[in-house]
């Protein structure tokens, strides 16, 4: 899996507190870095999180292997967010019998900020980064959402940007 799969967790659950939650980005990201609020799961973290003994939520834990890579997640969040629109612009045309209305909001974000990364982050592996959101799909979505988000982002993947300025 993704070496970032801590980073595209905070990344997701601080574009929830934006978008879904009204939350103003800067206290989001603060929040998030400081280990407070919604962010506060600490050891909570270990029981419902299947990943957690090999890649912690919170890079405080002691028996975190590395640091979490913040200037990734402050990346992933503001990039997605500022491109959004044109994202959304180049998502809709994949969701047969869908729209973005219609879907989750966990999973637009989803594929949104995967949408940003496959863009926008030429270093990132493709395969990395749409296992990394089936997985996310999977654990914070529907039973569905895996392969829904799979076919929308390999769809994604395979489709030149629009002509939508970002």
């Amino acid at each position: 899996m993704a070496a970032e799969r801590r980073e595209h967790r905070l990344a997701l659950e601080i574009l929830y507190a934006v978008d879904i939650g009204k939350t103003p980005l800067e206290d989001a990201l603060r929040q998030a870095r400081d280990n407070v609020g919604v962010f506060n799961r600490g050891d909570e973290a270990l029981r419902e999180d299947p990943y957690e003994p090999l890649y912690p939520a919170v890079d405080t834990r002691q028996d975190a292997p590395r640091a979490t890579d913040w200037q990734l997640v402050d990346e992933l969040v503001r990039g997605t967010l500022a491109h959004q629109a044109a994202l959304q612009a180049d998502i809709a045309p994949l969701l047969r019998r869908w729209s973005l209305e219609r879907l989750s909001g966990v999973d637009r974000l989803i594929l949104e900020m995967s949408a940003y990364e496959l863009r926008h982050r030429p270093q990132a592996d493709t395969l990395a980064v749409i296992n990394h959101a089936v997985e996310l799909a999977h654990r914070l979505s529907t039973s569905q959402s895996g392969q829904f988000v799979n076919a929308v982002l390999d769809a994604f993947a395979k489709t030149p940007a629009s002509q939508t300025p970002t």
